[in-house]
């Protein structure tokens, strides 16, 4: 579960912050875009080589939890649904993400490495293209995914999605995506803290001063990961639409402080 200490400063700084919203029109203001090789922690990568020479025997795959949204995200007044997928390239079939019985978390992160990872996420309508995802490195699909309705306009629906990186890290990047001439595209990112958003069920992140300190897997008690999923879909996000081409969102800024600000998206290019 999540830190108190930091589920309290999330929230006292969203609301003081609410007060007041930035604004900006280019993504470009924010800070750069996290590059996979900078999200391991220092000292860190050594105790990931070792882990392979001593995996316990009685390793169990956790499928995991997959999203599933619905909306128009073609335009053509037809909802379709999109369901997310994490692949492995070592067979090309759908893989599990987690396990249960594993002494710590580098052995998570070293066995995600080792099946060369692919996420996307597939339509029901063979008309709407793949929204593809990550491939290799150190990921395990998806944190979040999410319908936002039409933002720009445009008569379609954009969907934000959040990376579930296997790394120590507790930086992360929000994405907001569009479907336009057959092809997504995307149309807004900004940074943030994995912390803010909910926990998946079966997966508790653990948080220390420091980052990520471990993925807690939880399949045996059914009622706090119902309770996990409902919350899941009560999450409303980290974006609202203020009007059409204009939204708010909640975001890491340059400080590393939870803070607000108001884009145009009309302006961004």
């Amino acid at each position: 579960m999540k830190a108190f200490f930091v589920i309290s400063f999330f929230i006292s700084t969203v609301l003081f912050s609410c007060e007041s919203p930035k604004t900006r029109t280019r993504a470009d203001n924010l800070p750069p875009q996290i590059d996979t090789l900078q999200r391991e922690s220092a000292g860190k990568s050594n105790a990931v080589d070792k882990t392979s020479e001593s995996l316990p025997k009685n390793l169990k795959p956790v499928f995991g939890f997959r999203f599933e949204i619905i909306g128009d995200f073609d335009g053509d007044g037809k909802r379709e649904k999109l369901n997310e997928h994490f692949y492995s390239k070592i067979n090309n079939k759908e893989s599990n993400k987690f396990y249960e019985n594993l002494s710590d978390y580098s052995q998570l992160v070293a066995l995600t490495i080792k099946k060369e990872p692919f996420s996307f996420v597939k339509s029901d309508n063979s008309q709407v293209d793949t929204l593809r995802i990550y491939s290799g490195g150190q990921h395990l699909g998806l944190s979040y995914l999410k319908n936002e309705g039409d933002l720009n306009g445009d008569g379609t629906d954009e969907v934000s999605y959040v990376i579930n990186w296997a790394d120590w890290s507790n930086l992360n990047t929000w994405h907001v995506v569009t479907y336009q001439n057959k092809k997504w595209t995307e149309l807004y990112s900004f940074p943030i803290w994995d912390w803010q958003l909910p926990d998946l069920p079966e997966t508790f992140n653990q948080y220390g001063l420091s980052g990520l300190e471990e993925k807690v897997i939880n399949t045996t008690t059914d009622a706090t990961n119902m309770q996990i999923e409902k919350e899941l879909s009560e999450f409303s996000g980290l974006i609202k639409k203020i009007n059409t081409n204009r939204i708010q969102v909640i975001y890491r800024n340059d400080e590393a402080e939870i803070d607000t600000m108001l884009i145009d998206l009309k302006s961004i290019k």
